[in-house]
């Protein structure tokens, strides 16, 4: 599975050239899209990047057995949602499987996978019970968690406001010490010249994931753009390639794997120039988040014992604690590289 990342990407371009062929000959307001650049051929003067290789243990070993908490109370009188976890024999999540490495879809088995997906999996198994995945849009993850169809929401959340307020959001997690990572913006390569700060996009149509954080600091740091939101990010880029957008905000890392593996139609604004949102304006970010639907405070609770405990489990690999492991066999199995990898 190293390689399914860029084919996914491969298989994106490949539809972007059928949208090519298929206008040929109609008139339209957009530019043609430039063509991809030719590889270079072998011997070339290009140098041969080295890859980022996962040594540690694989996805599926790791899959097969994610281990579980046992320094945790449950209540002696569960109630509400932690109640019918118990009683059902099922942890049902809901996610939006297109944010590698939390979650992603295996294009040859359909299974959803992910660091996030690991973490779900240990909670599950330190309760006892089964895990299921229910696959939705990003958007609809809360009001799933909202209306009861699933019992916690696990999908790349950060901490906003109002989510703090309409849902119970878990501790923060982070599978690498760069917890607040970096967010950006992701534009064509021949429109790199035109952006040197974000004030550049005032007036821009810019994609971003509904719901999102990506929408919150567009929103809060451009506000004179002109904000699309899109339910998957694949659409986002999608539209740009397409120039129905000028932008798509994305976090770094995201946006970095996207950008190399374009054969250089897109560029990430963070890699080439340092152009980034400010996160220091939001004083309460910590990491991901998960969600259960509001006064679930039994439910988060015991959700946050195992998730310490998960935490701090230390030397899992090489001084590597079991989450992070679990991001790292993440990454490779996506075939992306890890944040603390990046240039």
């Amino acid at each position: 599975m190293k390689k399914e990342f860029k084919k996914l990407i491969a298989l994106l371009l490949s539809i972007m050239m059928v949208f090519t062929l298929v206008s040929c000959g109609k008139p339209s307001e957009d530019p043609t899209p430039e063509p991809a650049p030719s590889p270079e051929p072998d011997g070339g003067d290009e140098p041969v990047k080295e890859e980022w290789v996962w040594e540690g243990p694989k996805y599926e070993a790791i899959a097969a057995n994610p281990g579980k908490a046992v320094n945790f109370t449950l209540p002696d009188a569960p109630t509400g949602v932690l109640a019918k976890v118990l009683d059902s024999g099922k942890l049902v999540i809901g996610t939006s499987p297109d944010y590698p490495a939390a979650e992603f879809v295996d294009p040859i088995t359909g299974e959803i996978k992910g660091n996030e997906m690991l973490l779900a999996k240990y909670i599950a198994n330190s309760l006892g019970v089964e895990l299921v995945i229910e696959a939705m849009d990003f958007s609809g993850v809360l009001i799933a968690v909202d209306t009861g169809k699933v019992d916690l929401g696990v999908s790349g959340f950060g901490w906003k406001a109002d989510r703090a307020e309409l849902y119970e959001l878990s501790a923060g997690y982070s599978a690498t010490s760069d917890n607040e990572g970096h967010h950006t913006i992701v534009v064509r390569a021949s429109d790199l010249d035109k952006y040197n700060s974000l004030a550049d996009f005032s007036g821009k149509v810019i994609d971003a994931q509904a719901s999102s954080l990506q929408q919150m600091y567009v929103e809060d740091q451009i506000p004179d753009a002109d904000l699309q939101l899109i339910t998957s990010l694949d659409q986002g880029i999608l539209d740009l390639l397409a120039n129905k957008v000028d932008a798509i905000a994305l976090d770094s890392t995201t946006a970095k794997n996207y950008a190399e593996n374009s054969n250089g139609q897109i560029v990430s604004l963070y890699v080439e120039k340092k152009i980034e949102f400010d996160l220091s304006i939001y004083d309460d970010f910590s990491g991901n988040v998960m969600a259960a639907k509001k006064g679930e405070t039994q439910f988060i609770g015991v959700i946050n014992e195992i998730l310490a405990e998960l935490l701090s489990t230390e030397n899992y690999y090489e001084d590597k604690g079991l989450y992070a492991c679990y991001y790292y066999a993440s990454c490779d199995e996506a075939g992306i590289l890890p944040d603390d990898e990046e240039e």
